[in-house]
C-alpha cells in the first residue's frame, strides 16, 4: 500500500510540476495572431507560384529541412546562396505553381506551424508537364516580430495516401 501511495503521490507533484513547466500560450485557432500567421505562410507559398524570389528569400532566409526529392537536411539557407539557388531552379522551368490543398496552422507562443498537402504543377524545360501531390510541414519563429521559416519539410504522398 505504501508503494502505491507513493507511486501516486509522485504522479501527482510531476503532473502538477509539468503544468507550470510546460507553458500553455496556445492560440486559438481564429484569433487575429493564427490569421496573421497564415497570411504570411499563404503568402510565402504564393511566392513560389509567382516566381517571387525576393518574397521568397524575405521569408525562407535561414531555413533548413528536407525537400520531396532528398534522403538528407539540406544545409541552412543562407540570403545570397539561397537566393542564386532559387534564380537558378527558375531558369531551369517554364511552369511551376503551387495550389494548396489542405491547410492547418498552430500558434504557441512565438513559433507558429502550417502542415497540410498541396498539389505542385511543373515543367522543367524539354520536360513534361505534371503535377505531384505532397505533404508538407512547416515551421516559423517570430524574430524581431516576423514570421520567419526555420524548418520545412515536404514528401510525396503515395496513391495510398491521397485515398
Amino acid at each position: 500500500m505504501k508503494k502505491i501511495l507513493s507511486l501516486l503521490c509522485i504522479f501527482l507533484a510531476l503532473s502538477t510540476l509539468s503544468a507550470f513547466a510546460i507553458p500553455n500560450d496556445e492560440k486559438p485557432q481564429d484569433s487575429k495572431e493564427v490569421k496573421d500567421f497564415s497570411d504570411i505562410h499563404r503568402t510565402y507559398i504564393q511566392a513560389w507560384s509567382d516566381w517571387d524570389v525576393d518574397t521568397i528569400v524575405k521569408y525562407g532566409d535561414g531555413a533548413a529541412g528536407y525537400g520531396h526529392s532528398t534522403a538528407f537536411p539540406r544545409p541552412v539557407r543562407e540570403e545570397n546562396s539561397f537566393r542564386a539557388g532559387v534564380k537558378k531552379f527558375y531558369e531551369g522551368m517554364e511552369a511551376f505553381k503551387i495550389r494548396l490543398v489542405t491547410e492547418n496552422y498552430r500558434v504557441i507562443g512565438t513559433t507558429g506551424v502550417a502542415w497540410g498537402h498541396y498539389a505542385c504543377t511543373t515543367k522543367q524545360k524539354d520536360g513534361p508537364r505534371r503535377t505531384i501531390y505532397l505533404r508538407y510541414a512547416h515551421t516559423f519563429a517570430k524574430r524581431d516580430g516576423k514570421w520567419m521559416l526555420v524548418l520545412y519539410h515536404r514528401s510525396l504522398l503515395t496513391a495510398e495516401d491521397m485515398q
